[in-house]
């Protein structure tokens, strides 16, 4: 793909269980925006298919899916996106939700993505726990209920996934308190994206 066709995007950036769902939900329901979050790819993939189950080997242990094996499954997805006209580049932004979650993600989607804004949804470790507990019984996501797997995620995240930012310029990354209420993290959101979307 051409550096001048790369899709426009906003990563959505922070711990396990810190929002970026919600936020990229009410994003991806404007007319600009198309939110596509690569946990919501992978779940959808059959358990009987044999990538269904390499994936469900590693996230029922809280591992990351390793980096080839994501890469492939989004680009896949993106292109039968375009092909349904479902998410358009000459016109969409993309709100990019779990992906890149490592610094070798980042280089193989560089030719790509094109990141205009990273949101950083920072919240400390024991409310990310009391989250993906409260959203494992909420929405029966047995990955998320036993305390070993979420203290391995979290341990993954701040390992493999925070060195991502350093990929990217500072000046990109708004980071955003995301311990307030679900609105004032939308109020934030909006905020920062104000002027990108005018641009």
């Amino acid at each position: 793909m051409p550096s001048d066709s790369r899709y426009k995007t906003i990563l959505l950036f922070g711990g396990p269980g810190s929002g970026k769902g919600t936020q990229g939900q009410a994003l991806g329901a404007l007319p600009q925006f198309v939110h596509v979050s690569s946990g919501d790819i992978f779940r959808g993939l059959s358990s009987e298919s044999n990538i269904g189950q390499e994936f469900r080997s590693f996230s029922s242990k809280g591992l990351l899916v390793p980096d080839e094996l994501t890469v492939r499954v989004w680009l896949r997805y993106m292109s039968g996106m375009e092909h349904l006209e479902k998410f358009v580049p000459d016109y969409h932004i993309l709100i990019s939700d779990g992906i890149p979650r490592t610094s070798a993600q980042a280089d193989m989607l560089a030719e790509h993505i094109d990141v205009l804004r990273i949101l950083y949804f920072e919240m400390d470790e024991a409310r990310l726990t009391a989250r993906l507990k409260g959203r494992a019984l909420k929405e029966n996501r047995a990955d998320d209920a036993k305390e070993d797997v979420i203290r391995k995620r979290i341990q993954v995240y701040e390992e493999s996934t925070k060195p991502v930012l350093e990929k990217y310029p500072a000046d990109i990354v708004t980071r955003l308190n995301a311990d307030q209420s679900v609105l004032a993290v939308a109020r934030d959101v909006f905020a920062a994206l104000a002027e990108v979307v005018s641009n």
